[in-house]
């Protein structure tokens, strides 16, 4: 929507709560606006004050601020879109101004000026007012023109003293006040649970989404993976073919030739051949007997002969040739059916279904037993002797001295390190925890001072809960909704893919992921072909480096975090 009056937009001056024009708005000390009536509905509703926009917590309830200039901007816009009359709830009914109190017995409301005769008037300081309220005259007893001052709970309805005498005498009545502590308990209840109900199916809501975005990463891995073995197997068949072409063209060219120079030797022997016939009829018809008996031993004296075999051989065993095609053929059409009918049999009902079989996998084929290193500690942690374990207590103790010791940091890496692959493991806290950090570094941590970033841009990939939430430490932190408490992680690292992924193990589901994580920088990939055209060669070359090694590291609360054995479960 357009600014009216040269202020700002519509949008700057609607509350993030209630979505509508800001009414008495207030600033806290996080600095952002809210009604007043929706902030304060807020914080009734929840355990902690905090804001309901940045999340920044207070010790104590803060103090609100009236934000004038917001409140002017407010009543701006208003009169400039032409709604003044709606700036407030109730109006004065006297000149629609708005109301300060309403009088229950002049069942009349009243803005700041016309109010004042109740408070100076004597005779009109003992009415009843109350903050300002629509339907006044909802609130008083049409057959008794009483104020309904009294519950019945037995019809659930509000009543006059005069209605308590007569046809509600045998009914339970209380006063209207005693009733909305009541009622006011039970409503804040059900709002609780309104907000509990709200918060699951956002984390719901959530878990879809990520459910979604895993199936479409999965999909487009399948897809390419499709694409990449057929172009494999193609081209495979296409070069097969050329070289069998070539060698049929080569065996052409042989035989040719030598059908060529056969072909010469014959027709040499054939002009031979006509010489000497010629010379056989000379001496037929010569009538000189001394001539035929002197020449006939040299004209007739036998000549070598080529021999020739004129069966035609086929070039190629064109039956094995067929049998072999057919039954490639056969073979990658039954395989295919195979993989077709698994996929279309693949049809999970929900992200739940999806996870779980997901996290199943994973599980029983990547679990890896994971260990503490304790010369790794930090000084005032405590590490089982068996170092599946981890406690902080708080307080240094004298420990040996190393290079690999955290000394300001209270946290612990793992003894194994993985420079390739896949693993998963499993972490265990406890529900009375309310924080801990699970994380997955690069060997390159600094461990001594305080110089440790949670960025994953800095090789560092964590799942923290801090004050009872969970964060995943992206840049920005993602503050997470779990509709659960996180008691146990699952902890899963894909070295070749660039990922780590954290799932919660009671809930079945995945709690999030890292994805594109450099845990090698400087890797050069190259392909191409070899000397023979049928092996595909793949070499990785990572100049004057190694695969860098990442490894599991801990931080501990005052309860301990326990390594678990992972169930493989079928």
């Amino acid at each position: 929507m357009a600014s009216a009056g040269g202020f700002q937009s519509e949008e700057h001056l609607r509350c993030l709560i209630c979505l509508n024009v800001f009414t008495e708005p207030i600033s806290i000390p996080c600095g952002h606006n809210f009604c007043r009536s929706c902030i304060t509905d807020f914080w009734a509703s929840c355990d902690v004050h905090r804001c309901p926009l940045c999340h920044q917590t207070f010790d104590k309830p803060p103090r609100m601020r009236v934000d004038q200039e917001l409140r002017d901007d407010v009543e701006a816009f208003r009169r400039a879109s032409g709604d003044v009359a709606q700036s407030w709830k109730v109006s004065c009914d006297l000149c629609r101004h708005r109301a300060l109190k309403s009088c229950l017995v002049c069942l009349v409301s009243y803005c700041d000026q016309h109010l004042q005769p109740h408070q100076s008037a004597q005779p009109l300081k003992w009415h009843k007012l109350m903050d300002p309220v629509e339907s006044l005259k909802d609130r008083v007893c049409s057959k008794h023109n009483k104020l309904k001052e009294f519950f019945c709970r037995e019809e659930q309805i509000c009543v006059c003293a005069v209605c308590t005498k007569d046809e509600h005498a045998t009914h339970e009545t209380v006063a209207t006040q005693d009733e909305s502590v009541a009622r006011r308990a039970e409503v804040k209840r059900m709002k609780a649970k309104v907000d509990r109900d709200v918060s699951d199916k956002i984390a719901k809501e959530e878990s879809m989404q990520k459910s979604k975005r895993h199936r479409h990463l999965m999909m487009q891995k399948a897809k390419a993976e499709t694409e990449r073995c057929f172009g494999s197997l193609i081209l495979s068949i296409r070069l097969r073919q050329v070289e069998l072409m070539k060698l049929l063209e080569e065996k052409q060219e042989a035989e040719e030739r030598q059908d060529k120079e056969l072909i010469g030797r014959l027709q040499l022997e054939i002009d031979s051949k006509r010489r000497v016939g010629a010379k056989l009829e000379e001496l037929l018809n010569t009538k000189d007997d001394f001539q035929l008996l002197q020449e006939l031993p040299s004209a007739s004296s036998p000549s070598g002969s080529t021999s020739f075999d004129t069966t035609v051989q086929s070039f190629l065993p064109m039956e094995a040739l067929r049998r072999a095609v057919t039954k490639t053929e056969e073979t990658f059409s039954q395989q295919m059916d195979n993989i077709m009918m698994d996929l279309e049999g693949d049809k999970p009902t929900d992200s739940q279904t999806v996870f779980d079989d997901e996290l199943r996998r994973i599980q029983q084929q990547y679990a890896i037993t994971v260990t503490l290193d304790a010369n790794t500690a930090h000084p005032a942690l405590i590490v089982s002797p068996d170092g599946t374990q981890v406690m902080d207590r708080f307080q240094k103790r004298k420990v040996p001295d190393n290079v690999s010791r955290f000394d300001c940091l209270h946290y612990v890496l793992g003894n194994e390190g993985f420079s390739s692959g896949r693993f998963y493991y499993e972490v265990k806290s406890t529900s009375r925890q309310t924080g801990w950090e699970v994380r997955v570094v690069r060997d390159s941590v600094g461990k001594k001072g305080i110089d440790l970033s949670l960025s994953p841009e800095d090789g560092c990939w964590t799942l923290g809960l801090y004050w009872g939430r969970p964060q995943a430490n992206t840049n920005p932190p993602k503050i997470l909704s779990l509709s659960k408490d996180l008691d146990k992680i699952g902890v899963f690292v894909d070295y070749e893919e660039g990922l780590v992924s954290f799932y919660d193990i009671n809930a079945r589901a995945l709690i999030y992921s890292f994805t594109g994580c450099v845990f090698t920088v400087g890797q050069k990939i190259e392909e191409g072909f070899g000397n023979n055209l049928f092996q595909f060669r793949r070499s990785c070359c990572t100049p004057n480096s190694v695969n860098t090694k990442i490894y599991p590291i801990f931080r501990p609360s005052f309860y301990p975090l326990q390594i678990t054995v992972v169930s493989r479960g079928k």
